[in-house]
């Protein structure tokens, strides 16, 4: 199973993050078919890096915040005008998943918003507490906005991710013994429900992680990227990755 990082940055005013020009917002290809993540912007980074958006069959959301998932519509927009796609695609998210890429098409006025125009068919899954079926387990966390962690299985290799979500018992229990276990880092301090560097070190001990990578790091460690992976090496004594976009990481 192969990771592509094709976007690690994220948007939180105020709280030591910004958008630099460097990094795109948050999206991540796993292996040539699932997208996790679409961030504002993410379709500039998904075309740079050349990727079939015709081979996607899933888009995977953890929750609805914009620097997540608003960058949508454009993907879907490229689908239809310039993939001229024909299979369907499917939407896994928190409830509303459906509702909120709907309203955002609507609201763009983008011919995608048709259903009969786009020329392929949205199938949206709106998520429970705790689900698996094919190749993804999911759990439902806790964050202001309704949050779900995710693992994907695939040849006998384990990939788990938190979109944001504290470290619950629940979420804990997915990441166990994952080969890969990425989190967000959107906080240096200790925050209500913003997972800082010692909160991923910690969790990723107690689940027995065999590597971590982080995402939607802090800006003011650009540059500084391995210095920041200390911060989280205080706590977790394995393999610690802290991608630029276009990363690519073997499971």
């Amino acid at each position: 199973m192969k990771i592509n990082f094709i976007g690690t940055a994220g948007l939180v005013p105020g709280m030591g993050l910004t958008v630099t020009g460097k990094r795109g917002q948050l999206t991540m290809l796993i292996d040539d078919n699932y997208l996790m993540e679409v961030g504002d912007g993410a379709l500039r980074n998904i075309n740079a890096n050349r990727t079939d958006l015709n081979k996607i069959k899933r888009i995977i959301i953890s929750h609805l915040h914009s620097d997540h998932f608003i960058g949508i519509v454009h993907v879907l927009f490229d689908m239809m005008n310039v993939r001229n796609r024909k299979e369907p695609l499917e939407i896994l998210g928190p409830k509303g998943i459906e509702k909120a890429t709907r309203g955002l098409m609507s609201l763009c006025e983008l011919p995608v918003a048709d259903d009969e125009k786009r020329g392929y068919e949205l199938r949206f899954k709106e998520l429970g507490a705790s689900e698996e079926f094919d190749d993804i387990q999911t759990v439902r966390g806790s964050h202001p906005s309704e949050a779900h962690a995710y693992r994907i299985k695939r040849n006998g290799r384990s990939f788990f991710y938190n979109g944001e979500s504290s470290f619950t018992k629940e979420v804990l229990d997915l990441a166990r013994g994952a080969d890969l276990f990425v989190s967000t880092v959107v906080v240096l301090e200790p925050h209500l429900f913003h997972n800082a560097p010692q909160d991923v070190g910690r969790a990723a001990t107690e689940v027995g992680a065999k590597r971590v990578a982080v995402v939607h790091w802090p800006t003011e460690y650009e540059g500084k990227r391995d210095e920041f992976a200390k911060l989280i090496q205080n706590h977790y004594k394995g393999e610690v990755i802290v991608p630029d976009d276009f990363t690519v990481v073997e499971v």
